[in-house]
């Protein structure tokens, strides 16, 4: 895989890093877990960090995740988010897997 994906925690920024001079793009999907009041975790939020600024570069995308300590939109505490990594290969797109769950802070 000639990409990765990756959160960082404080600032709530998700990055899409090129690692091959093939001409494809990258991007990084992104998952945000949110916890309810009952406990239960569930889908809050999900979407894409594009990057095609070239090879041996990285591109980021600043997104404003619920803390994992503060009260969130469905009225319980926690927040968490995992990402995976792709490479546009002009239809025949490949991703990695999807990192651990990590808690926004």
């Amino acid at each position: 895989m000639a990409a990765t994906g990756c959160f960082k925690p404080y600032g709530d920024v998700v990055f899409a890093s090129d690692h091959s001079p093939d001409g494809h793009s990258v991007y990084t999907l992104w998952q945000n877990q949110l916890r309810d009041s009952t406990g239960t975790w569930g889908l809050y939020r999900n979407g894409k960090c594009s990057y095609s600024g070239g090879s041996f570069s990285m591109g980021s995308c600043n997104k404003d995740m619920y803390e994992h300590s503060s009260k969130n939109a469905w009225g319980g505490k926690g927040s968490k988010v995992r990402v995976k990594a792709c490479v546009a290969d002009f239809g025949d797109e490949t991703c990695g897997s999807w990192s651990s769950w990590i808690y926004s802070d």
